[in-house]
């Protein structure tokens, strides 16, 4: 199942070179000098552990790109029916393509890490305590895609990248805000994952104080989806 699936993944790899690229040109630290120059950012964001912000970002789209329509598109399709004729649990199944997404955006974070650094600045300077931030990427965006592939028939992905999109553009949380009826603005911001507990942790790490309470809120925040969308797996019908 593992060679399957990452055969099945090729054009996906493909898309998320296409992200960390982006992400490479995107990323202050890897041109230190022109971001001293405007200002922008302490020099300490700067650094290795600077990286960690966009490491999550990486790692939350890979989790995106590698999880989109994975239960949702074998049941509208009937996929589901083909590979649970085998005597395989749909948990098994769907978890072990968590996991293995799961991986891959890890490994890409690693890689990223490691050799960004060494293209930009032409040595490795360090940076691991910066994985903290995309390990809780991987559980919320997980938890997030788990949930919306099991629940919706479509469009999960779509879904997830508008939550995803306050990460970049925290200004659009206004533009709904005066778009939504109340109670719909609440749902909105009990969805999108908790950007000011995402925030203390990434300052936490740039100034060596780690914020372990704003890690564990994050965290149990994608393992609620995560958990949530399990069960909507074990429950649902899939004969």
């Amino acid at each position: 199942m593992i060679p399957v699936t990452l055969r099945g993944w090729a054009p996906r790899f493909l898309l998320l070179a296409v992200v960390v690229w982006m992400l490479f040109l995107l990323e202050p630290g890897f041109h230190k000098h022109e971001a001293a120059a405007a200002g922008d950012l302490p020099l300490e964001e700067l650094g290795p552990l600077g990286i960690s912000a966009t490491l999550s970002y990486l790692a939350g789209l890979a989790m995106i790109v590698f999880l989109a329509g994975f239960v949702s598109t074998d049941r509208r399709r009937g996929y589901a029916q083909l590979y649970l004729s085998h005597p395989t649990r749909p948990l098994a199944l769907y978890g072990l393509r968590w996991a293995l997404a799961a991986a891959v955006a890890l490994g890409v974070s690693v890689l990223f890490l490691v050799l960004g650094q060494i293209l930009a600045w032409g040595a490795f300077r360090g940076g691991w305590a910066g994985l903290l931030l995309p390990v809780l990427s991987v559980l919320v965006y997980g938890g997030l895609m788990a949930f919306l592939s099991a629940a919706l028939p479509r469009g999960d992905a779509w879904v997830a990248l508008a939550l995803f999109l306050p990460t970049f553009f925290p200004q659009a949380l206004f533009f709904l805000e005066t778009g939504l009826n109340p109670a719909g603005y609440r749902l909105l911001l009990f969805l999108l994952p908790p950007q000011w507990a995402y925030q203390e942790v990434y300052q936490g790490l740039v100034t060596g104080s780690p914020a372990w309470a704003p890690a564990a809120y994050v965290a149990g925040y994608g393992l609620f989806w995560l958990g949530l969308g399990a069960l909507l797996v074990r429950v649902r019908e899939w004969a």
